[in-house]
């Protein structure tokens, strides 16, 4: 690993322990410092790019719009919405959304025409399909006018979470199972943060959304940088 990406991953690393220490103190109420969440969140994404970016020879750009769309959304909710609008959350919503979608895009195009295709990963796929299937009439009871959009959302994320299948064989095991995984805590995210908006809050909601969040979008990258062998750890 380059001494640039080891910079940046430490960098990732701190932002991220402070931003869900700040997460976790305030699900406690041991302290009300919103700073902490407007100063670490926005800083996530963009650090996770540069470490997918700097040193690396085969970037996939649609994966660093799949991050930029992640920054947008991250942004986005935690905006305050004192008048319940729920504007910050239309927007964040459809920035995830097309996060995931490039995502998809990504994960096809690293496939390479699919010539190494697994046939048996379509058995792997299936948990996503059974999740979404489950996830997807409790979570629509309680959107109301959005039931749409969060239909489509549903759909859309068990769509990257099977797209991550097609990796099998191109690269080795471990790293398609970085993304696979990736795509799960990413999945778990979503699924309790949408809970939280639409059905009931919960302690340490937010403390556990953004650990799941930032382990998902994390896996993914690394992996997919091992499959690329934009990274090396020295043995």
């Amino acid at each position: 690993m380059e001494t640039a990406q080891i910079t940046i991953l430490l960098m990732f690393g701190i932002v991220s322990l402070i931003h869900l220490i700040g997460e976790f103190l305030h699900n406690k109420n041991i302290i009300k410092v919103e700073i902490i969440r407007y100063i670490t969140k926005p800083l996530l994404m963009p650090l996770l790019m540069l470490f997918y970016t700097i040193k690396n020879p085969s970037i996939n750009w649609w994966i660093v719009i799949a991050l930029i769309g992640g920054f947008f959304g991250d942004v986005s909710l935690m905006l305050p919405d004192p008048k319940k609008t729920k504007k910050w959350l239309k927007i964040g919503l459809i920035s995830f959304l097309l996060g995931h979608i490039f995502y998809i895009v990504a994960f096809v195009i690293e496939a390479e025409g699919f010539t190494e295709y697994k046939l048996w990963s379509i058995f792997i796929a299936f948990p996503f399909v059974i999740a979404g299937s489950i996830i997807h009439p409790k979570l629509t009871k309680h959107t109301g006018e959005m039931t749409l959009a969060v239909s489509i959302y549903v759909l859309v994320i068990t769509a990257m979470g099977i797209s991550t299948t097609f990796l099998f064989g191109v690269g080795d095991l471990n790293s398609v199972l970085m993304v696979f995984f990736g795509a799960w805590f990413f999945a778990v995210s979503d699924t309790i943060n949408a809970y939280v908006k639409f059905v009931k809050q919960f302690k340490y909601e937010r403390t556990i959304i953004m650990l799941t969040y930032i382990t998902g979008q994390f896996l993914i990258i690394l992996g997919i940088m091992i499959i690329n062998s934009a990274i090396v750890f020295p043995i």
